[in-house]
């Protein structure tokens, strides 16, 4: 994934976690992989799971208290990269089965082939090498495990008609830029992480050359309100893919803004969004 840049501490994915149609898709994911992998294994042998960008625990809590519905004991590994989202997720999910590694998909790999599923939640998009991550994924599972993965970055995410809405908040957002910083340019020559789009059709290929059947493939759509695109507006990383090259701080204040002027405008209480949900078995 993209380096962290220093100032990103300020501009989070968290404040978009919060609302509650991510906590409503993530757990739609959750629970068709876990209640799958339950079906599969043997009674009362407990099921241990590895997260990649496990961030502060939100999924990871999804995983434990499915797991704790279906009576199924087991663990969780989560590896991420941050040290901060990784002390928010060891006091969030105290005293729970769960550790958290500091690393990325490499440390995946390292933990060798013993995890009864794997999840990468609303990250994949950010992956330039999909191929490789998937591969690493699928090498820290046994024989027969699950792959579990979404994103709402993927050619089919939007929704149709809403096209008008996407085209509004770049153009307001622009707008804003050069009405208060007007030396302020994007730049071509930045790379945006987030629009190196799939279709599920890519990804359910990307699964097959791995060695992973899909076995299950969901497109759900969700209503996603002024909010939670102020919030995503204010996530360094969208920041970097909707306007290369512009401050974050600078980027933040335009998104934000015509998010609210493009929904006045167009007459919006909502904007629907697809994502992609999938899940995948290895070999035997």
């Amino acid at each position: 994934m993209a380096e962290t840049p220093t100032i990103a501490s300020s501009y989070t994915f968290d404040p978009f976690a919060r609302h509650q149609f991510y906590h409503d898709v993530n757990e739609s994911l959750v629970r068709r992989a876990i209640d799958r992998l339950d079906a599969i294994l043997p009674k009362g042998r407990a099921a241990h799971v590895v997260e990649l960008a496990s961030g502060t625990g939100a999924v990871t809590e999804l995983i434990l208290n499915e797991m704790e519905r279906l009576g199924r004991p087991g663990s969780v590994t989560g590896v991420e990269p941050s040290t901060e989202a990784i002390e928010i997720a060891r006091e969030r999910l105290e005293g729970r089965s769960v550790e958290f590694i500091q690393g990325e998909a490499d440390e995946v790999a390292r933990l060798g082939a013993e995890a009864d599923a794997s999840f990468f939640c609303n990250a994949i998009h950010l992956i330039s090498d999909k191929a490789d991550v998937i591969s690493k994924l699928a090498a820290a599972l046994r024989p027969g495990g699950l792959l579990a993965i979404n994103s709402s970055f993927y050619t089919g995410a939007y929704a149709p008609g809403s096209e008008r809405f996407y085209h509004l908040w770049t153009r307001r957002a622009l707008g804003w830029l050069r009405a208060h910083h007007p030396g302020v340019r994007t730049s071509r020559q930045e790379k945006a992480m987030a629009m190196q789009w799939l279709s599920a059709d890519g990804y359910s290929d990307l699964m097959s050359q791995r060695g992973l059947r899909v076995v299950d493939r969901a497109e759900e759509l969700v209503q996603m309100p002024l909010s939670s695109w102020q919030d995503i507006g204010r996530y360094w990383l969208f920041i970097e893919g909707a306007l290369p090259g512009v401050p974050i701080p600078m980027g933040a204040d335009a998104l934000y803004h015509a998010a609210g002027e493009a929904f006045n405008e167009l007459g919006l209480t909502a904007v629907p969004r697809v994502w992609l949900q999938m899940v995948a078995q290895k070999g035997k």
